[in-house]
């Protein structure tokens, strides 16, 4: 599917991000960064966060304005049928699609409020227009179908990753539905919900082999964080027997099958994700694994608690400050030295050079020429300057 925006601005604003982050390091000058910008033209309306924020609400009020003035003159279909719901849903979708497309082409706009606005306006006027159409009945699975069916087309043109998040807890959800529709699957879904985190996960992995550019590496990230919580989630044992209660209408959550291997589970993985997260430098890992840890140790204590609630706060506040000392004095990089894994304390920005190598050797890292001072061609030999009067 052809992409929204322009490819090469985008993989530009990544090659900045690192410019600027090598200048911050005193890598390159002054000088050097402004040509590696040069080199890197990047054309997109660019603003920061506020001015983003206001865009995005004030496209949001005016397309409602517009809904509500057009909705006036066709109060009469809305209130008539379902049918003239839907169709009034699909136009409004088809408007915003329109809007969305032109103000990326003429206002070269991208991720600036406006376009997200617009983006989430059309993906919700086409799943409101469609699913009118049903008589709200269908089961969910069927749902969350026709959800992925809009989603996933507007995920690959424009790389959103609100898009990206909401299309993966649809799929993850469709799993859900399908499987606890049987008995059987209410007692499966853990492990169903383990096996389709993993192969989305690995799904991911080959596809950012696939695609060079960075055109789609935030979703993708944010897929594969998603991908590493739902797979631990699925293991978890809190989640599982406290589903397990929501499932058959419990009253109160009971043992459940398999409880050893859950409890394992909950261990097992955060500290995988660790300990891999550190050997193998991946923050994704590392970080999930942080908070899973967390929520490991909240599941252990909500079933076995020990101590009060004060005493286990201050002890485990403690022993987070102290590992906190601990972890910054030993990725410290004395003489430029890193630590035994690899890892430094200090804030070295991102990593990923890739394209930039042509430049580093072609433009960035060439010093200034020095023009030769020496005045050579007033000698009396042909001016080679070998004479007395040089």
């Amino acid at each position: 599917m052809n992409k929204a925006y322009n490819e090469t601005w985008v993989e530009n604003i990544n090659n900045q991000e690192i410019i600027d982050d090598w200048f911050f390091r005193k890598l390159i000058t002054d000088e050097q960064r402004k040509e590696a910008f040069q080199t890197f033209p990047v054309g997109f309306h660019q603003s920061n966060a506020f001015v983003k924020t206001g865009l995005f609400l004030f496209t949001c009020i005016v397309a409602s304005a517009g809904l509500g003035f057009v909705s006036l003159f066709l109060f009469e279909i809305f209130s008539e049928s379902r049918f003239g719901f839907s169709v009034i849903s699909l136009i409004y979708s088809f408007v915003f699609l329109y809007f969305l497309e032109y103000f990326i082409k003429k206002n070269n706009f991208y991720r600036s409020g406006v376009d997200n606005a617009l983006l989430y306006a059309m993906l919700s006027a086409a799943f409101s227009g469609v699913v009118g159409f049903t008589d709200f009945d269908l089961p969910n699975w069927i749902y969350c179908i026709i959800a992925l069916i809009i989603l996933l087309p507007a995920l690959f043109r424009y790389a959103d990753p609100i898009v990206a998040f909401v299309a993966y807890l649809t799929w993850i959800a469709l799993w859900f539905f399908l499987v606890t529709k049987y008995p059987i699957g209410k007692v499966i879904i853990p492990f169903v919900i383990m096996l389709i985190s993993a192969i989305t996960y690995f799904f991911i992995g080959f596809w950012k082999k696939k695609e060079a550019s960075h055109y789609y590496t935030e979703p993708q990230n944010l897929i594969e964080i998603l991908a590493l919580t739902t797979f631990y989630f699925g293991g978890n044992y809190l989640i599982v027997r406290e589903g397990n209660a929501l499932l058959n209408d419990l009253a109160s959550s009971v043992q459940i099958d398999f409880a050893p291997l859950f409890y394992i589970f909950s261990t097992i993985i955060p500290l995988f994700y660790v300990v891999y997260g550190l050997k193998k430098h991946d923050r994704k890992f590392l970080l999930v694994g942080i908070g899973a840890t967390a929520f490991s140790i909240f599941t252990y204590r909500h079933y076995f608690s020990i101590l009060p609630l004060e005493w286990a706060l201050t002890i485990a506040g403690i022993f987070l400050v102290g590992l906190c000392i601990w972890a910054i004095r030993a990725l410290k990089t004395p003489n430029g030295r890193r630590s035994a894994l690899g890892l430094t304390s200090e804030a070295i920005g991102t990593n990923e050079y890739k394209n930039l190598e042509a430049f580093i050797v072609n433009q960035a890292m060439q010093q200034p020429h020095q023009p030769n001072r020496s005045d050579f061609g007033k000698g009396d030999f042909g001016g080679g300057g070998a004479g007395s009067n040089y």
